[in-house]
């Protein structure tokens, strides 16, 4: 099976766009490694119809399951991580427009509680567990207290749809204040940085709401927190039925992405924005990157994925289509590595014979690897692949005239 040229150039168009993350909720939050909007919405579009199924089994930031809820496709999203679990769900959960009015009215009260000498309920069980890592100190601490006021006062909202939205502003702003500054924002700089974004974040709502319309015929993503090389046993997910596209971008091998912590004040990291999510941290790096990215021949790494994939293959149909988007920090014997696992999972890739080229490669704009020792030209380069499941091998009794004795 091959692609046709126009889904092949459509896709490294888009795949190949250097401009920002942008359009719809896709700013609500920066989650590290996120792949572009345009990227997923070409491969909905290319591969899937309105109604079809879009799976991403690395769900992170949500852009897939944005983009399948604007171009009207049902979405299943999962992932281990329970703060990409909680963005994803903020970022595809639409708001009614009461409820963004009663945001907006409630605002002015929130901002007025933003106050360091704020005393609240909250901070004892979570420094108990040290979600406050880093932020006892006396460049930071203010900007905790700050946080701690917000989330005592959104927790009198009393609507879950609501408190996370509420949530994500905290998130974001905080993110932008605290996270890989050489020069920390000050307390009123976090401040005004909720303020202003908690009206930008309404507006996008608002639009999104508008975009779609009458949106109650679109299902709301299903965002799940699962590990994904157990899909196949997944009762929520086998009932969806098999997926016509899957679009994901996994942890890349050997390269050092955190998914799971803020860095302050010098690469001191903070499991802070779960805190802020009300959601608990899993465990360390290796359980987010599928393994360690120094070992040897990165064993754990592609084990850990072909079961992934294993899994998918099993939830898949020949109609499906698996569209990746990877990087490499040795390309040279990971790119082949990383083929030959898809194959022993089940998968066979695919292209496009009318193409110019075997595969699309981009180059990733602005993108800051926390591994600078890496080769710059591979860790800034990634690759999309696309894979479908491989038909099994003829067997004698397929053969036509015959019987099952092979007479």
């Amino acid at each position: 099976m091959i692609l046709s040229s126009e889904d092949f150039y459509h896709i490294r168009s888009a795949a190949r766009d250097r401009g920002s993350v942008r359009g719809a909720t896709h700013q609500f939050y920066r989650y590290p490694a996120r792949f572009s909007p345009q990227f997923a919405r070409a491969a909905i579009e290319a591969f899937s119809d309105e109604g079809d199924l879009v799976l991403d089994p690395f769900v992170g930031g949500g852009t897939t399951a944005v983009e399948a809820l604007r171009a009207r496709r049902k979405c299943l999203g999962t992932d281990i991580n329970e703060l990409a679990v909680f963005v994803s769900e903020v970022k595809s959960t639409i708001l009614r427009e009461s409820e963004t009015s009663e945001l907006r009215s409630w605002l002015p009260d929130f901002e007025r509680v933003l106050k360091i000498s704020r005393t609240h309920d909250t901070s004892p069980q979570w420094r108990e567990k040290g979600y406050f890592r880093h932020l006892e100190g006396s460049e930071t601490w203010r900007h905790r207290n700050i946080i701690s006021a917000a989330l005592s006062e959104i927790e009198k909202l009393g609507c879950s749809r609501l408190e996370n939205f509420a949530r994500c502003v905290v998130l974001r702003s905080a993110q932008l204040s605290l996270d890989g500054r050489r020069n920390l924002m000050s307390v009123s700089e976090l401040r005004d940085k909720v303020s202003k974004h908690f009206v930008m974040m309404l507006d996008d709502m608002d639009l999104l709401r508008e975009e779609i319309g009458d949106h109650r015929g679109i299902p709301t993503p299903t965002i799940l927190k699962c590990n994904s090389n157990q899909l196949h046993e997944h009762e929520t997910v086998t009932d969806a039925g098999a997926p016509k596209l899957i679009v994901t971008s996994p942890p890349y091998p050997g390269i050092h992405v955190l998914y799971h912590r803020w860095q302050v004040n010098g690469r001191r990291e903070t499991p802070a924005p779960y805190w802020i999510a009300n959601k608990l941290d899993g465990d360390g790096e290796r359980y987010y990157t599928l393994g360690n990215r120094h070992e040897k021949e990165l064993k754990t790494y592609f084990a850990n994925l072909e079961a992934i994939f294993s899994s998918l293959a099993k939830i898949s149909d020949h109609d499906t289509k698996i569209v990746q988007m990877v990087a490499f920090s040795e390309p040279d014997w990971q790119l082949p590595k990383y083929l030959e696992v898809m194959e022993n999972a089940g998968l066979v890739e695919i292209g496009s014979q009318e193409a110019d080229e075997d595969r699309i490669w981009r180059d990733v704009p602005n993108r800051k690897w926390h591994a600078e020792r890496q080769s710059r030209k591979a860790g800034s380069r990634e690759v999309v692949l696309f894979h479908r499941k491989a038909k099994r091998p003829t067997q004698l009794s397929d053969l036509p005239g015959r019987d099952h004795l092979g007479n």
